[in-house]
């Protein structure tokens, strides 16, 4: 499960990572048990090596993170599907609205403590 502090560390890795590995976060929507993310990338991205330095990094480091008991942990499967112009509207207004579309599953909204998110990069 994912918790404000997690919420708030993944949101800065991904973005961190995001830009590292060529691609731009659009859209983020990170509730309690998964992740919906729209990335803009390279045309010719290795898809499952960046999925596996999202979660594979994420989980290393937010394990790390003080006071993270219960560890961070990803389903080996996940779901891509590429998007078109047309589509990027939709598509957009669908991740921002998943809490509603999850309903229970929104991670509540923590404010940052200077200092209090790390990781590695």
């Amino acid at each position: 499960m994912i918790d404000p502090p997690t919420s708030v560390f993944l949101s800065q890795y991904f973005r961190r990572t995001a830009a590292r590995e060529h691609a731009d976060i659009v859209a983020l929507a990170i509730l309690r048990t998964h992740v919906h993310m729209l990335l803009r990338t390279i045309p010719r991205i290795d898809l499952p090596r960046l999925v596996q330095v999202f979660q594979g990094g994420s989980s290393y480091a937010a394990s790390r993170l003080p006071g993270n008991v219960l560890g961070l942990r990803w389903a080996p499967e996940y779901s891509a599907t590429t998007v078109g112009p047309k589509q990027l509207a939709d598509v957009i207004r669908y991740i921002e609205g998943q809490a509603s579309h999850h309903p229970g599953e929104a991670v509540e909204e923590a404010e940052p403590k200077a200092g209090s998110v790390g990781g590695t990069s």
